[in-house]
């Protein structure tokens, strides 16, 4: 394995390095950042905004192109975590409501659910079945001809 390099910074290294001159944007769009993301909050689409960066500011962008610039720049950064909700500031739900939400069928009520459901599928007197597939659970699926 070879041997790691140690790297000291002496005086006049950190004096080039304080002297570089700033370096400038990555992107060519990011003097128009501004206006990019307002447009996009405006409702513009990709393509609007690349043709009034080409007319007006003679830039040239994909669509995919902006639409990357845009997702980086307008992504929330989470600077603090989330604070923590206390369990006290909660409300509380009623035990009534809780046993409902928590509560599983039985068999019972599950068949009786079912049956209920099927009952408002049926068609009433006054109307007749629609031809096409018949689905019973005790039948196997068949075709009504016209």
């Amino acid at each position: 394995m070879p041997k790691p390099e140690i790297f000291v910074v002496t005086p006049e290294l950190q004096e080039v390095l304080d002297n570089l001159p700033a370096g400038e944007p990555r992107s060519r769009l990011e003097p128009f950042r501004a206006f990019i993301l307002r447009w996009r909050r405006e409702g513009r689409s990709y393509e609007e905004i690349r043709l009034i960066l080409q007319e007006k500011c003679r830039v040239r962008a994909t669509k995919s192109t902006i639409f990357e610039f845009v997702e980086r720049r307008s992504r929330k950064r989470k600077l603090n975590p989330e604070p923590q909700i206390e369990e006290q500031s909660m409300p509380a739900i009623p035990a009534e409501q809780e046993t409902r939400l928590t509560k599983k069928l039985t068999a019972e009520e599950r068949a009786a659910q079912v049956e209920f459901i099927r009952s408002l599928n049926q068609p009433t007197s006054e109307e007749q079945p629609k031809p096409g597939w018949n689905f019973d659970v005790d039948k196997p699926r068949t075709i009504q001809k016209l």
